[in-house]
């Protein structure tokens, strides 16, 4: 492999000397700027962009190309042990790394960030924050603090985190009603984890606040469904209930009229069944006061998920949405997609199965560290 670097006044002119001389097929392994001064990116000459390429196969003269020869036929290779990359494929790995690295790097470029700012951009990538919605973010940095070279990159840290603060929504979990029943239902997709945090709801507003609470579930297609919610409602001394429609629902609600806090467990149902909250906006309609609605989405789960259950569940006027299994997430950065795309306030956070520990308040402080990790 022929390694080779490319000194220019820009990028673009040193990129545009390395495809000239090495090739379109060129990989470029790294690009830095040289020098000091108001010059960052060789503006006005005081900085200049050093540009390290290679081409494989074999050396190439400078301004000739290679002279074509035929390709050997390929010798049988040793098989990989299992689980284990060939040296080919490290060398492909390696290849495919490098030039998506550059590919977000050329793009952060492109959007206008500082060279300073490119490392904080990846890191924001990197954890799941939308690269548009983060350019944006620069974007605005930089019109806010002008020219202003000194505050570096701590400054430009302090200020996306200040204007994330200001997008992430947190209004509280549920609070009670003096008159009447507070109401409040959980629902989303499949495998969110909806019965086992209305237990710790449950288990918090009974056991901690010595709040008067009631459950319903209206979960008739699970087996055990509500099986479960009974058995948490019997450790608790808590009345749990089963309704099969509008009129069950209406019943019950009456019923424990004289609770604090009535919680509703939901079927759990795929964003490709759009007509379920149709459904469900009937039975809470007929209950003759407001169910406070809270969307239960998993921090597992795809961006996509979330994008089409808020879609679903959009009938019935969505309230707050709690994120269940921050424990077991591995990028944080489709929260602060999700609040900024939605505008609907996170209520609790779950981090765990234990009931009733492992829930708390949604806090914006909680998001953007687990986002910087």
């Amino acid at each position: 492999m022929q390694i080779k670097k490319f000194t220019a006044e820009n990028y673009a002119e040193a990129l545009s000397l390395a495809k000239k001389e090495l090739g379109e097929d060129a990989l470029i392994l790294s690009a830095r700027t040289i020098g000091s001064g108001k010059g960052l990116r060789g503006y006005n000459g005081y900085a200049k962009v050093e540009l390290t390429a290679a081409i494989d196969p074999g050396p190439v003269e400078t301004g000739s190309p290679a002279p074509a020869v035929p390709a050997p036929p390929p010798e049988p290779k040793p098989e990989a042990a299992a689980g284990t990359p060939g040296k080919d494929e490290d060398e492909l790995d390696l290849r495919s790394l490098v030039a998506t690295l550059l590919t977000q790097t050329d793009r952060a470029r492109s959007m206008g960030l500082k060279d300073r700012q490119l490392k904080l951009f990846q890191t924001l990538v990197d954890s799941g924050v939308n690269e548009r919605m983060a350019s944006k973010m620069f974007e605005r940095i930089n019109s806010e603090n002008g020219l202003d070279e000194r505050s570096g990159p701590g400054g430009d840290k302090n200020s996306a985190i200040e204007m994330m603060r200001r997008v992430l929504l947190c209004k509280g979990g549920i609070e009670m009603e003096e008159k009447s029943p507070k109401m409040a239902a959980l629902v989303g997709p499949t495998g969110a984890g909806k019965t086992t945090t209305i237990a710790k709801l449950a288990a918090h507003f009974s056991l901690l606040d010595k709040k008067k609470v009631a459950l319903i579930s209206l979960d008739t297609y699970r087996i055990g469904a509500f099986e479960q919610l009974r058995l948490y409602g019997e450790i608790m001394r808590v009345p749990a209930e089963m309704a099969s429609g509008a009129a069950d629902f209406r019943s019950l609600v009456r019923k424990h009229a004289d609770k604090d806090l009535i919680l509703v467990d939901t079927t759990g149902r795929s964003h490709k069944d759009p007509a379920y909250s149709g459904r469900l906006k009937e039975i809470f309609d007929a209950a003759g006061t407001k169910v406070e609605t809270h969307l239960v989405l998993s921090a597992t789960s795809q961006e996509k998920i979330f994008e089409e259950s808020v879609r679903q569940f959009s009938p019935l006027a969505i309230d707050r949405v709690l994120f269940t299994k921050l424990d077991e997430g591995m990028s944080f950065g489709p929260l602060f997609n999700f609040s900024l795309k939605t505008r609907i306030p996170f209520s609790y956070f779950t981090t765990g199965q234990r009931v009733p520990e492992d829930i708390e308040v949604a806090d914006r402080e909680k998001v953007i560290r687990l986002i910087f990790n």
